[in-house]
């Protein structure tokens, strides 16, 4: 399906000429059925499909690793595929990973260190050589395959988040001439905290390879900048500027948005109805009121903190036990790993107690479905929800808040929103909470319920007036005509602050930087 036009005309030109997207997951994977027979299906999270709204929009080259069944039957002898399957709008490079470097590289130093390193969900990170080795020669491959798949310098490179922290600096010693960003989508820790990493320095040496790194929040910028200060002695010019090994780098945060028009294209289509009522039979929900969580199975989301909130909620209220279902949609994630096997159990045990302390019909009030929904099914089940929970002990952003919101347009449900994800510094007219605090959650949870429809709309007006004005195509442009108007020539000086659709000016110096860190 192809995306509306930009409404932003300054932004249009910039937007349409191609990119190159490179993020360790990929956004369709190829499986085989059980009959041999090859199916597709996009990859789960508000990330990839942001990003390949993007791409969509403004064409190019995806570069990520293939971990899809079927997905080397599918590809050409430049391991390459064209995506979506059913309406191919652009090409997809696959990177092939081996188990041991998939264990050791994604598994090990990516998930079990930087993760939990970077979020403050009381795991802790876990940092060992062999994992680190391994890392850095899959980012140096990454960077191999840029340099292959770009045509010349002129295309700029949009580089994903915490998996390829190193490929900035594989890439400019193949190609220095060449503009890449880095965006950042998880938190970035406090220096205090990042000094727990033995290789940080070589991780922030990497995103300064780059011309300019991009956060969600201020927060991350802020830290990052003082850590990039503390640990390798670089300077800051401005705001929003850094000078390091002779090079100057833009620092910004810019929170990423979500395809808005694709989503209000769904939600007015006839057959929106219809998904509402399939849902409902599938799901058995027979109540006026529906709750609903759609999450990554993650340690980080909050999952257990709102079941208990829940639970706390029908203890006090015995009114609500025959009124309210709570639909929980929980993508199992990366469920290999000790600390993820442990909170996919502590769920299943959960939703299994509250069903039978609050039995009704044989199923109680909780309908729990592990596998993701397409997005038009999804769309369908925001818009039969009384209120959407984004409980979140710690994260980037979070783009189920904006999606919900998103798929409102009949100004209803609430958002009951934690105070620790990222979307809740944007969308101030939630229903804010603390996931920790049970009983401040079960009477948001009692609010929400009983809020009248005047503040209802009030709240998911204004909220969707901050949705609407940050969309992914938003995010997009001030991150790369940012990234583009930084001219290749000798000298720079630092730019100033780039906000919603302004343009980043000044001058570049780019040099091969020296392997060695300065400390």
């Amino acid at each position: 399906m192809s995306t509306q036009p930009l409404v932003n005309d300054r932004a249009e030109d910039s937007l349409q000429r191609p990119i190159m997207v490179v993020s360790n997951r990929e956004p369709y994977l190829h499986s085989y059925a059980d009959d041999g027979a090859i199916s597709w299906a996009p990859t789960t999270g508000g990330v990839a499909v942001a990003l390949d709204a993007l791409m969509r929009e403004r064409g190019g080259v995806w570069i990520a690793h293939g971990n899809g069944s079927a997905d080397r039957a599918v590809v050409d002898a430049g391991n390459r595929v064209m995506v979506p399957p059913d309406n191919p709008t652009y090409p997809l490079r696959r990177v092939w990973l081996s188990a041991e470097e998939e264990a050791h590289y994604y598994t090990g130093f990516a998930n079990e260190g930087l993760w939990p390193l970077c979020h403050e969900a009381h795991v802790r990170p876990m940092f060992r050589a062999v994992d680190w080795a391994s890392y850095q020669s899959v980012n140096s491959r990454f960077a191999d395959v840029i340099n292959e798949e770009l045509p010349n310098d002129s295309a700029p490179v949009f580089i994903q988040d915490y998996h390829l922290a190193l490929v900035g600096t594989g890439l400019r010693e193949r190609r220095p001439g060449v503009k890449s960003a880095l965006f950042w989508h998880i938190p970035w820790p406090h220096p205090d905290r990042l000094r727990m990493c033995p290789w940080r320095c070589e991780i922030m040496a990497g995103l300064l390879a780059n011309d300019l790194i991009a956060f969600q929040l201020e927060r991350d910028r802020r830290n990052f900048m003082a850590a990039a200060r503390d640990e390798l002695g670089a300077t800051k010019l401005s705001r929003s500027a850094i000078r390091y090994q002779d090079r100057t780098i833009d620092v910004l945060s810019v929170p990423i948005g979500v395809d808005y028009d694709r989503i209000q294209d769904i939600t007015t289509r006839p057959v929106i109805d219809h998904e509402i009522a399939r849902l409902r039979r599938e799901l058995h929900i027979d109540t006026p009121l529906v709750g609903i969580g759609v999450d990554r199975l993650d340690y980080t989301k909050g999952i257990p903190e709102r079941l208990e909130a829940l639970s706390l909620l029908l203890t006090r209220r015995p009114d609500l036990r025959e009124k309210l279902t709570f639909v929980q949609i929980g993508v199992p994630s990366r469920s290999k790993l000790k600390s993820y096997a442990e909170v996919e159990a502590e769920i299943d045990r959960k939703v299994i107690e509250i069903n039978a302390r609050f039995p009704r019909g044989g199923l109680g009030p909780v309908r729990y479905r592990k596998s993701a929904l397409k997005i038009q099914r999804l769309v369908a089940l925001y818009r039969m929800a009384t209120f959407c929970i984004v409980s979140s002990l710690h994260d980037g952003m979070n783009l189920v808040a904006k999606e919900f919101v998103a798929a409102r347009e009949d100004l209803d449900g609430v958002l009951i929103l934690s105070e620790l994800a990222g979307a809740s510094q944007e969308l101030t007219d939630a229903v804010i909470i603390n996931p920790y605090d049970a009983d401040g959650f079960a009477s948001a949870l009692d609010w929400a319920l009983e809020m009248p429809q005047h503040e209802r709309h009030r709240r998911m007006r204004a909220l969707r007036r901050v949705v609407a004005g940050r969309n992914v195509f938003g995010w997009a442009s001030d991150i790369l005509e940012g990234l583009e108007g930084l001219p290749a020539d000798v000298s720079r000086t630092p730019s100033r602050k780039i906000g919603p659709h302004t343009k980043s000016r000044g001058n570049v110096r780019v040099m091969h930087p020296s392997s060695a860190l300065k400390r």
